[in-house]
């Protein structure tokens, strides 16, 4: 009979053992999510999230290493600073920024850590670029009030002309197939112009206080079925109008209260038909869906993170979802991003997402997040803005300040 190695024996004991120890000792506990800013706030299910924002091309750049800093030294570095952000979109990878204090129109390339400025050079300059909106194959048609035309950006960001109509006052811009949807300050009325030619073939509505009427048409935009919603910054409303250009419907009222509109500003729709209305009295923004219905809302006044601003511009945007993978908190699910500009502050260009908790997520799993938001709004936390200034063009809030108090939450469900 074959006798096993005392040596073999051992090497084997040891073994055992070591499995033993391993499997013996307690799994190392699963670190906890860091705290994250919410909509609703914790401990309602969250909608929207606050991921990031920009300030300057600092935010998008790499930083410069230490050799380059020895080589050309650090008073050689170009910062160019977001000053006062109105118009905002993004297509491919990029955020598409009018900034009426650059008169340009800041180009911030996420994917290649790049920051380009458009529209300052050239036989015709920006002066106050207040909207942008980018076709599906990419050209971006910026609307500037002070020069009366929409300047037009091919794909491969060179100026590719301008056009307009006698006496033009463009704001908000929208599009539809070869249809650009234009909000005019001096007809007082939506003016449908072929983004080829800058043809005028239609106008929507007219100047007057009633339905289908428009005061200061500013915000518009226009949902997958064709639908058309206008905001007016004067009548303190939205309305909508069918694909023909028909009046639907109108909502909105001077209200502190949820679905109340005061200052409200540019819109975006999702591909699910709801709309998201920028309100600079609330320093937030509100979701309704097709019929006026709002639902919630995100942002407020304050000094927490995803706080706004005096907010203006905003777009929604489907994709580019993994650039921002690193703020998204574990248990959320993004569908979606939504741009925001802000006027004042640090976060002039903020960055949220809307989804939901991933399946099998409870709101335990933020709980951390609990009280880094505030659950509405109040004159306690409203920021104090620096004393108007004079600004190019009449675009209306370039001496206005914020309300005192924004809407009251709607009630849990």
């Amino acid at each position: 009979m074959k006798t096993t190695p005392t040596s073999l024996l051992l090497s084997r004991g040891f073994a055992v053992l070591a499995l033993l120890i391993v499997g013996c000792a307690s799994k190392p506990k699963e670190a906890a999510a860091p705290p994250a800013a919410f909509w609703p706030p914790y401990p309602d299910e969250p909608k929207i999230q606050f991921l990031t924002s920009f300030e300057s091309s600092k935010d998008v750049e790499p930083e410069k290493s230490s050799l380059d800093k020895l080589v050309y030294g650090k008073e050689n570095e170009s910062v160019l600073a977001i000053k006062k952000p109105y118009g905002v979109d993004m297509f491919n990878g990029k955020i598409y920024v009018c900034d009426l204090r650059n008169a340009a129109l800041t180009v911030l390339d996420l994917r290649k850590q790049q920051t380009l400025v458009l529209g300052r050079t050239g036989g015709d300059t920006l002066q106050t670029p207040s909207d942008i909106v980018i076709s599906p194959d990419g050209y971006k048609y910026v609307s500037d009030v002070a020069k009366g035309k929409i300047f037009v950006f091919d794909p491969n960001e060179k100026q590719a002309g301008s056009f307009g109509t006698e006496g033009m006052k463009p704001t908000g811009i929208a599009l539809r197939g070869e249809e650009l949807f234009v909000c005019n300050f001096a007809t007082q009325r939506v003016e449908v112009l072929n983004r080829r030619t800058g043809k005028l073939e239609r106008f929507i509505g007219e100047q007057g206080m009633g339905d289908g009427q428009f005061i200061r048409p500013l915000g518009i935009a226009v949902d997958k079925h064709g639908n058309l919603y206008v905001a007016d910054v004067m009548k303190c409303t939205v309305q909508k109008f069918d694909p023909s250009g028909k009046f639907v419907q109108s909502f909105g009222t001077i209200s502190p209260n949820a679905g109340g509109l005061v200052r409200p500003k540019q819109m975006a729709v999702d591909n699910d038909g709801t709309l998201y209305v920028v309100d600079a009295a609330f320093q937030n923004v509100q979701l309704f869906n097709d019929v006026g219905q709002v639902y919630t809302f995100f942002g407020s006044p304050g000094s927490h993170p995803g706080a706004m601003y005096l907010p203006a511009g905003i777009c929604v945007h489907e994709g580019d979802l993994d650039i921002f993978a690193k703020y998204i908190h574990p248990a959320f699910e993004a569908q979606r991003l939504i741009i925001v500009t802000n006027q004042f502050g640090l976060n002039k260009i903020s960055v949220y997402a809307f989804g939901h908790l991933k399946p099998g997520k409870t709101v335990a799993d933020i709980a951390a997040s609990q009280g880094i938001v505030p659950l509405g709004t109040s004159a306690t936390t409203q920021p104090v803005l620096p004393a108007p200034t004079a600004e190019p063009g009449d675009l209306p809030d370039t001496t206005e300040h914020p309300a005192t108090t924004g809407p009251a939450a709607p009630a849990r469900k």
